[in-house]
């Protein structure tokens, strides 16, 4: 249940004796203050806006209606609850006040015990409609993401089906005639199995990562050989643009009994890897190096470099929502849910770019708590 306890309520009475009751009732339970005609009350709301109001009818020279009339028209002030209050001798136009805004009436003589519900009532109703308007909002940003990830998925799965298709037919038909190479093709299923479940995974975190539920599932994990098996689903653009990926371990290049381990969610944290790795395999010109460095030093970094800047037009929004260009079905989603996994594990992942040097760097360093 929401607190209520810090509402303002303003009660607006010509006649002491009811604001005094009015005050009595509700001052316990909410920061209340009192006005005794219509001018006052306006004055006391441009002061500071109360969430609720008791609000007179019958009062002299600015009635109820007119008070209620001036707030509903002014867009700061409209989503101001009003109470009519009138005495039960008075003939009241409840369809009028409605009409203006008023959420209920309340008759005089006060019943203590049905102010204090009315009141509660209007102020919990106005907070739930509030937070639907709020997850409404949300629904309405993820629209377009969810789209994008459904494109995105339906898509981008047809290239490592068919992989794996083609070879699994290659393989069926070398067998029978004892002609294939299994270790190959079964690398390539491999790969291209990864490649899915990547995509798979993504489309179902991302989601959880903006709204920050995400539940974060840390492991001592040595990502050189998650390196290798994403660097090893990166043959279709390493091979048709004679592409050279390397990797240094600590300024070196990496040896066979290296390990780099780092306290991270793997199955997340390989897809923030895939990504970037990925990226930097597409905007690389032929012939080009991607570099892959890890370091430890007083913090992990984790750097990829390749060859080629990053346009001027995008530099400051790289890692923001839906941002790409000169990528044919390039969606934007890549380096967003790698700057989420890199904030989710506590690191910051930054961009260093130059036309002079025609290179892009990618940095994850760790110089936060995680």
């Amino acid at each position: 249940m929401p607190d209520l306890s810090k509402k303002r309520i303003l009660v607006v009475d010509d006649t002491v004796a009811n604001l005094d009751i009015l005050v009595e009732t509700l001052g316990d339970l909410y920061n209340v203050s009192a006005a005794t005609n219509g001018f006052e009350a306006l004055d006391e709301v441009n002061e500071e806006k109360p969430d609720l109001i008791l609000l007179d009818i019958l009062m002299p020279e600015l009635d109820g209606y007119g008070v209620c009339s001036r707030l509903k028209e002014n867009p700061k002030t409209r989503d101001i609850l009003i109470i009519f209050v009138t005495s039960l001798t008075e003939a009241v136009d409840e369809t009028r006040g409605f009409a203006l805004g008023a959420v209920d009436y309340i008759t005089k003589p006060f019943s203590a015990s049905v102010v204090r519900a009315r009141v509660k009532t209007h102020l919990e109703l106005a907070d739930a409609r509030k937070h639907l308007e709020q997850q409404n909002e949300v629904l309405k940003e993820n629209i377009p993401l969810r789209e994008q990830v459904e494109q995105v998925t339906r898509h981008d799965l047809k290239n490592p089906l068919q992989i794996i298709l083609t070879s699994a037919q290659i393989m069926n038909a070398g067998l029978a005639e004892g002609k294939t190479d299994i270790q190959e093709l079964s690398g390539e299923q491999i790969a291209a199995c990864d490649t899915m479940l990547n995509m798979i995974n993504r489309s179902m975190d991302l989601y959880k990562l903006e709204n920050g539920t995400y539940r974060l599932s840390r492991e001592d994990t040595d990502i050189l050989p998650m390196l290798d098996r994403i660097i090893a689903g990166g043959t279709r653009y390493i091979n048709p643009f004679n592409l050279r990926v390397q990797t240094l371990v600590e300024g070196v290049p990496r040896q066979p009994d290296d390990r780099f381990i780092l306290s991270c969610d793997p199955l997340l944290f390989y897809t923030m890897m895939g990504n970037l790795i990925t990226n930097a395999l597409e905007a690389s010109p032929k012939n080009g190096t991607i570099t892959i460095s890890l370091a430890v030093g007083e913090s992990p970094v984790i750097c990829i470099e390749n060859q080629g800047a990053v346009p001027g037009d995008i530099r400051n929004r790289f890692f923001e929502k839906f941002v790409t260009r000169g990528k044919q079905n390039g969606t934007g989603l890549g380096t967003y849910s790698a700057r989420l996994t890199a904030d989710v594990h506590g690191a910051d992942i930054s961009l260093d770019t130059s036309d002079a040097t025609d290179t892009t760097r990618v940095i994850v360093s760790w110089t936060k708590s995680g």
